[in-house]
Order: structure tokens, then C-alpha cells, then sequence
């Protein structure tokens, strides 16, 4: 395992877009229904699941619903024309959820029980344990078990625990003002404890403002993209807030123009950074898979793993960094799911190669070389959040 100093990270964040929703998304009704009346919404299937502890979340999968309008008409509303009343999670005081479409709704009947935990555990640890002073704290990744009194297990949500660091409250998300060192984070739900270990090193983080737009040099240069000829640096474009480049608008695209923006196969992006001292460090990126492989349009249910030597070519000061077959970026969810915008941020750390720091700048380079297609036809990639070089003893 890779020991980290504690004043050691340089963390180089590449961040271009928080959009994260984690709503149903509703489709339009056809033009030919949407003016009519709905005089009756019956439940034609009750949902695949009715019985929920409290802080779980209502799951629609298998309701069907019935529309009669007022001229005698019927109709089966689509999942995504039926709107549910709430995304909150379930308390023992919910006995339905209403689901509505067009101007009726109807109740569905659901029984919400006492959770009553034996004991709590940590199943998987967040994607990242190790945090740089004024960075922010991400427990993605984190997946809790409870021992329930009647026997059964159950995974116990991000939503319905609380954190604390030495008696002090800390949420997912929040600014680290704490001095660099090992914490213990404390999980506290239902009556019951589980902790995990986390590192607080010195370090600083780049922000995406950051980038180079023009080919001016200065000491501030840390991110920088360019095509592969280094003909043209890439600009931005007021008019939509997306990262463009100047290149041949028939290539590859590399990513989705929400994130990493139109960065093309081929194009590179070059992390700038300062070394006080000669070292060994180790080299990350903190990214989500964008190879969407089920969905609803543009909408994922399941983004798969992605092959991190087929995404680009990494060169450290110059010199390429071997990546082997075997280093992965995890996706998530599967065919049968329900859509889920968070799989664009589903944050995760990969370790993929080490270099050689000069005493000075230094630059990492990722030439985008993805072969990934997504089930729409369409080229795909990453979305990167950072980028981040640990010193190793």
C-alpha cells in the first residue's frame, strides 16, 4: 500500500459542471392528450415494492397506472408522464404516496416500519480517504450495513446518518478546515455507532477558473488544453458556458458538452503544477464514467466500466506513463434500474501510474484517445474532477 505524507498532495481540480439531479425525469404527454380531462386514475399495478423501513426512499418500479378521460377513453400513462408527490425519504407517519398525471391523482397504499438497528457497519469505504486541507470531504462510495432486530440486513443510506470528527459535525461536501493528520469519522443512525479512518494532508487545490484560454505563458498556467498538433489552444464559448475547441468538428467526441465540454478524441489537456523538492509521486484522477450503456436518451440507468488505457494516454514530464489493462474506472447501476442523473458525478478514484517530480513545474498531460461508444452511437469518455500527485516515501 502507498503511504502518504502528510504535506504532500498537490490537488489539481478540473471541475466544469455540478448539474446533479436525482429527480424522475418527466416526459411530455402527446399533444393529443394533453388538452383532454381525466375524469378517473386508477392503480391498474400496485408497485413491485409496498412495504419500506423508515428513511428509505419511495421506489415506483412496476406501478402502472390507468387514465379514463371524460369522453370514455383510456389510457396507460408512461413511467415518465406519471409524477410522484415526493422524493423524500419515508417516515412512520406516511401510509401513501400520491401519484398524479395530467389533472387527477390517486393514492398508493404503502406501509413504512420502525427500523430497529442491532448494530452498524461500513461495508465498502468512501471512493477517497485521504483529503487535502481546503479541499471538501466526499463520502461517495461509503455503503452502510445495519443488523436489523428481526434478523435482516439492511442497507442504511447516506440520508439517514449523521457524521461527526471528534464531536464535531461534518457533512459530505464541507470545506476541510481541520490541521493535517489521521481522523476517526464517527457514523451515528438509529441508536447506533460505525466509524471509518480518514488522512488529512497539506496540500491546495486548482480550480477549473483556472484554465488557460489563450497561448500566453505565465507562473499561473496550471490547466491548458489543446489538439494534438498544439496548433490551436482551445477557447471558450460565451454563448453556451462549455469548453469548445478549435479542431475538426467530425472527430471522435471525447465527452458529452456538459462536462468536460466538446473535448475531442485526440485533443490533450495539460495539469501544470510546482514541486518544491525531487520526488517520486504517485498520480490519480478523481472521475466518473460516461460509457452509458442503458438509458432513456440522454438520461443513464447504467454507466459500465471504463478501461482507463483506453481513455488517454498519460505522459509525465514528458514521458509516457505505462498504464496497465487492468486499472478500471467503476461504473454503476444496470439495465433494470431506474434513471439516475448522478451517474455523471459518480465520483471515484483511480491510481494509475507514478512519476518523477523535478524540483520546479512539472506537467502531467492526458492525450484523450477514447474508443468507447455509447448505446446511443455516440463517442464517449470521462467526466474529470480532478487530477492529484501524492508525494510516496
Amino acid at each position: 500500500m502507498t503511504k502518504l505524507r502528510k504535506t504532500s498532495v498537490l490537488l489539481l481540480s478540473f471541475l466544469l459542471c455540478s448539474c446533479h439531479d436525482q429527480d424522475y425525469v418527466l416526459s411530455t404527454p402527446s399533444e393529443e392528450l394533453v388538452d383532454k380531462k381525466v375524469s378517473l386514475l386508477e392503480i391498474a399495478t400496485l408497485p413491485k415494492k409496498t412495504s419500506y423501513y423508515e428513511g428509505e426512499y419511495f421506489n415506483r418500479s412496476g406501478l402502472k397506472l390507468l387514465a379514463t378521460f371524460e369522453d370514455g377513453t383510456t389510457y396507460q400513462p408512461l413511467n415518465t408522464e406519471i409524477t410522484i408527490s415526493s422524493h423524500e425519504c419515508l417516515t412512520l407517519e406516511t401510509n401513501y404516496v400520491l401519484a398524479s398525471y395530467l389533472n387527477a391523482s390517486v393514492e398508493i397504499p404503502i406501509e413504512v416500519k420502525e427500523l430497529e438497528l442491532e448494530s452498524l457497519s461500513v461495508l465498502s469505504l468512501p471512493y477517497t480517504t485521504t483529503y487535502a486541507i481546503g479541499g471538501n470531504f466526499a463520502f461517495q462510495g461509503l455503503v452502510i450495513k445495519g443488523k436489523v432486530k428481526d434478523g435482516d440486513e439492511k442497507e442504511i443510506s447516506l440520508d439517514e446518518v449523521s457524521f461527526s470528527i471528534e464531536g464535531d459535525a461534518v457533512h459530505d461536501q464541507d470545506e476541510i478546515s481541520l490541521s493535517a493528520g489521521a481522523y476517526k469519522v464517527v457514523i451515528d443512525a438509529y441508536h447506533q455507532q460505525a466509524s471509518f479512518d480518514i488522512q488529512i494532508v497539506n496540500g491546495y487545490k486548482i480550480e477549473a477558473e483556472n484554465i488557460l484560454f489563450t497561448s500566453t505563458t505565465s507562473k499561473n498556467d496550471y490547466v491548458r488544453i489543446r489538439n494534438q498538433e498544439d496548433e490551436a489552444y482551445i477557447t471558450q464559448n460565451n454563448s453556451t458556458g462549455h469548453i469548445r475547441p478549435i479542431a475538426d468538428e467530425t472527430a471522435l467526441l471525447a465527452s458529452g458538452g456538459s462536462y468536460l465540454g466538446d473535448i475531442l478524441s485526440g485533443n490533450i489537456i495539460d495539469f501544470y503544477f510546482y514541486s518544491a523538492i525531487q520526488e517520486t509521486a504517485e498520480i490519480a484522477i478523481r472521475a466518473s464514467s460516461c460509457y452509458m450503456t442503458f438509458g432513456d436518451g440522454w438520461t443513464p440507468k447504467m454507466m459500465s466500466d471504463e478501461q482507463v488505457n483506453r481513455l488517454f494516454d498519460a505522459y509525465a514530464n514528458g514521458e509516457k506513463i505505462a498504464i496497465d489493462d487492468d486499472v478500471i474506472l467503476p461504473g454503476k447501476g444496470d439495465k433494470d434500474s431506474e434513471i439516475d442523473m448522478s451517474l455523471w458525478v459518480n465520483w471515484q478514484t483511480v491510481s494509475f501510474g507514478l512519476m518523477s517530480l523535478t524540483k520546479g513545474w512539472n506537467t502531467i498531460s492526458l492525450k484523450i484517445t477514447s474508443d468507447y461508444v455509447n448505446y446511443l452511437g455516440y463517442g464517449c469518455s470521462f467526466n474529470l474532477d480532478y487530477l492529484s500527485v501524492n508525494f510516496v516515501d
